[in-house]
């Protein structure tokens, strides 16, 4: 490791500040993940240009200075495009540079700055613009690899778990060796590698072509280090030759849409010594561990090695062709599929091999329409289905020693996968309701058989065969068979037909059903009376294969495909506002408004403000329960730190940050921790101004959480909003100054109920008025507050808070020339709590030396709260002879 402290001078031009940057980024996000992810992103000439492969987002910042990257790729930093050392991961946190884990002697001030750090080992692009941080995808990103077997490449008929003397086999060609096959001559000196074992992956989307981006796939290992080897893509029915001891099981599959073989090929320009040590762990002891990475991103774990001979091989003579080591498309020449096929034989030490037609066997050949490509392939058509044709085969090993010609017979069958087409993908939308169908379009499937197949279909259901390939677990429904690809009976057993979209026309399939109603199937329905809780979204594919028996007589019928159909099934989640919508009594405009009400805590150390966050209602008719929703984080900054105010922890860890299982269902209250909602030194509530983020599950999968993040939530401490009404003498609320009574110094107090508003003061709560004899000086009265603190009656005082329970303090001011103290006098009343005899109490100033100024003053209400918060209520008022 080298630590990117020395290179201070690489980096520093990040401090370089602009003028007026883009705040809200959430715009930015959603547009570059609608395009698929980012390629790059520039800054120049007061533009921000952030750059896709479906076009390009603009933003105008008034400022010339250029952005600076750091990229991180396979494990070396580059800064500007400038290599300044080996790293492995690189972040922005506080306006600060982190290198592994490590500050930079870098002060990044946010309001003047922009900064993008690619990450292209993690996939992730994060762009920070005036304080405001966002994280996106990389394009690549998009594009998901899943290795279905292999990954341990050695000498082809090897595994690995295979003893040491395994490993590819390879040699230092002595002289120039003439050969016509299709790898051609042997030049001397020439490295000379045997064949290798492959590896299977499935790509998804099924339409990226990684055979057209063969040239930007390698191998990366843990420590950043490209494997000198190249990786060779094999595609469609062309799939590699694939062994066949212990993965018996997978070499006579035929590969779906989306999947790949993959071989690797060593660099020729190796030498001895590398050829040995390359693809070793520094002490020699075992195989470095690759990961296939994609124009330099990480697209898979590290499963892949690459196993040489720790010595050149030096054999005298190659052996003769043996008829069942002869692979052709990974198949023994007893079971070849008709199609084109790459031959292969199953022998690490054999370099290459000809194949050619036995004078037997070329008119039939040319009759029933099989062909030896000049490539190492071979084509036959359907005509050669169950024919049996004579080879003239001849190896070379990499000693360059030359085999005699042996004859072998190679039989096909039918293409396991005949003619596959595909439909257009579904769009299946994950759902709360009862009803959880996938209905399927299956477009020409049905219509556009004939006649005659339409009645076979018809007389027999179970050759309509659907199954869910790739072995995949992960759809809304379980696989309910281990072998990818096979007749999935737990499928087929919930499927029905229709010709309506609507699905109201079913077709019967188990009745007889005549050759018309089969060619009338339009749409196909997948019942689903609860979700695979290892379901996923993305896209998943399916097939359906229709098939029949032919035969001259019944002991000799065989199943003949008729047609076989993808149907890739894209699963998504709903829109969050498809499902909920927002409870308007307690929104203003996007910001979620909630107070606290109540306070937990038998001691004065274990205070637990809680609040309501219950601000979604569910959608009528979309089945949610908005009862289910979750909260799992509330972010507030409090001294530089963001505090999560559920559990007090400081936020980083997002895994944490958005637990479901550990977050609180918003429809209970929530307590919020001590720390971060106690009254600073103020007496404010720090976090009065937050961000939530919450969560609902469907079906209980954890793949369909969805997520609503960002919510703006304001938070009302117990005495937020109070405030002062004054009545004239006519009972009319005016917005002036309280009348102060010069003849006795008093302000007249009047009645709660508004309806029986008279000449006076009042405190105004939540609408309601609450007499000001109420809030007494020298006495204590009880009162109510609406709408929070449930129905308990609470105790008031003048004092500051005696960290009591329920215990709420008031304390009165007044700042007025010659006003020394205010007292209060409610009239007596029978006990009622906000009773409209209130009425008639008074609050009097009392003078220093007897003058008041006739200019008045304002009075100074100040209500502290159990948890330390303070509002302070101002009333202005003038002097008046009343």
């Amino acid at each position: 490791f080298t630590s990117c402290k020395d290179y201070d001078d690489d980096i520093n031009n990040l401090q370089e500040q602009i003028n007026a940057v883009a705040s809200d980024l959430n715009d930015l996000k959603t547009k570059v993940e609608a395009m698929g992810g980012v390629k790059d992103v520039t800054f120049a000439d007061g533009v921000l240009t952030v750059v896709s492969d479906k076009g390009n987002t603009t933003y105008n910042i008034p400022d010339k200075v250029g952005v600076t990257k750091v990229e991180l790729i396979n494990g070396t930093l580059y800064v500007d495009g400038v290599e300044a050392g080996k790293a492995q991961k690189v972040e922005v946190k506080g306006g600060v540079l982190y290198i592994d884990g490590e500050p930079q002697k870098l002060a990044v001030n946010f309001e003047s700055n922009v900064v993008a750090v690619i990450d292209k080992a993690a996939g992730i692009y994060t762009l920070t613009v005036n304080n405001e941080t966002i994280q996106l995808p990389i394009a690549f990103a998009d594009v998901e690899f899943k290795t279905v077997y292999g990954g341990y490449f050695t000498e082809i008929g090897a595994t690995e778990n295979s003893n040491s003397s395994y490993g590819i086999h390879w040699a230092r060609s002595t002289k120039e060796v003439k050969w016509d096959g299709p790898k051609g001559d042997i030049a001397k000196d020439q490295l000379v590698i045997g064949q290798t074992t492959t590896a299977k992956v499935s790509v998804r989307p099924i339409n990226y072509d990684l055979k057209a981006n063969e040239s930007k796939l390698s191998l990366v290992s843990s420590t950043g280090e490209v494997a000198k080897a190249k990786v060779v893509v094999y595609e469609s029915q062309d799939n590699g030759p694939l062994h066949t001891d212990s993965r018996a099981t997978y070499s006579t599959e035929a590969l779906k849409q989306g999947d790949y073989i993959l071989g690797v090929e060593l660099n020729s320009n190796l030498t001895d010594r590398e050829v040995i040590e390359s693809f070793a762990t520094a002490d020699g002891n075992a195989n470095l561990k690759y990961a296939l990475a994609l124009d330099g991103v990480i697209v898979t774990d590290y499963v892949f090695a690459i196993d040489t001979q720790l010595k050149a091989d030096t054999q005298t003579s190659c052996e003769a062709p043996v008829a069942s080591k002869l692979l052709i498309g990974g198949h023994a020449n007893n079971d070849v599929p008709v199609g084109t096929h790459l031959m292969a034989y199953n022998d690490g030490r054999i370099y290459d091999m000809k194949v050619a037609f036995d004078p037997s066997s070329e008119s039939d050949a040319a009759v029933y329409g099989v062909k030896i490509n000049g490539d190492g392939t071979i084509t036959a058509s359907a005509d050669a289905e169950n024919r049996t044709f004579k080879f003239l085969v001849t190896l070379i090993d990499v000693n360059g020693n030359i085999s005699k010609t042996e004859v072998v017979n190679v039989t096909f069958k039918e293409a396991e996968t005949a003619t596959v087409t595909e439909l257009a993908p579904t769009a299946y939308t994950v759902t709360p309701l009862k009803d959880k169908s996938v209905v399927i379009n299956l477009g020409d499937v049905f219509t556009s058989l004939s006649d005659a197949d339409a009645i076979v279909l018809g007389d027999e259901a179970d050759n309509i065969k659907w199954a869910i390939e790739n072995n995949d677990n992960t759809f809304v429904v379980s696989c309910a068979n281990s072998i990818p690809g096979s007749y999935d009976p737990t499928i087929n057993a919930t499927i029905k037909y229709y010709a309506d979209a609507a699905c109201t026309q079913q077709i019967e399939l188990n009745d007889k059903t005549t050759g018309e109603k089969v060619k009338s199937i339009k749409y196909a329905k997948i019942e689903v009376a609860s979700y695979n809780t290892a379901a996923t979204v993305g896209e998943h594919l399916l097939s359906i294969t229709l098939k029949k028996k032919v035969g001259s007589s019944t002991s000799q019928l065989v199943d003949k495909t008729i047609k076989k159909v993808n149907v890739p099934v894209d699963v998504q989640l709903p829109a969050w506002e498809d499902l909920f919508s927002k409870s308007t009594s307690v929104w203003d405009n996007d910001t979620y408004v909630t107070r606290i009400t109540n306070v937990d805590g038998s001691n004065t150390s274990d205070y637990k403000a809680q609040v309501s966050l219950d601000a979604y209602t569910a959608v009528v008719g979309k089945g949610a329960d908005a009862d289910d929703i979750k909260v799992s984080y509330l972010g507030a900054n409090i001294g530089g730190d963001d505090f999560n105010i559920i559990d007090g922890t400081v936020s980083g860890d997002e895994n944490k940050a958005l637990d479901f299982a550990n977050a609180k269902e918003v429809s209970s209250i929530i307590s919020l921790d001590n720390n971060a909602s106690i009254a600073d030194k103020d007496g404010n509530l720090p976090a009065e101004n937050v961000t939530a983020t919450f969560m609902y599950r469907i079906g209980e999968v954890e793949a369909f959480t969805m997520v609503k993040e960002n919510v703006n939530v304001r938070i009302k401490s117990i005495f937020d909003g109070i405030t002062y009404v004054w009545y004239d003498k006519d009972g009319v609320e005016t917005t002036g100054p309280a009348v102060f009574n010069a003849v006795d110094n008093t302000i007249k107090g009047t009645g709660s109920a508004d309806s029986d508003k008279k000449n006076g003061l009042a405190i105004r709560f939540e609408g309601q008025n609450i007499e000001i004899g109420d809030l007494g000086n020298t006495v204590h009265g009880k009162f109510t507050f609406p709408n929070f603190l449930g129905a308990n009656t609470q105790t008031t005082t003048k004092a500051a808070a005696a960290k009591a329970k329920n215990n709420l303090a008031f304390s009165w001011t007044a700042t007025s020339d010659g006003v020394s103290e205010i007292i209060i006098t409610p009239k007596a009343h029978s006990g009622k709590v906000l009773d409209k005899n209130y009425e008639n109490s008074t609050l009097t100033l009392k003078p220093v030396n007897g003058i008041i100024s006739d200019n008045g003053g304002t009075i100074t209400v100040t209500f502290t709260d159990i948890l330390g918060v303070k509002k302070v209520v101002e009333i202005p008022f003038v002097k008046k002879n009343l």
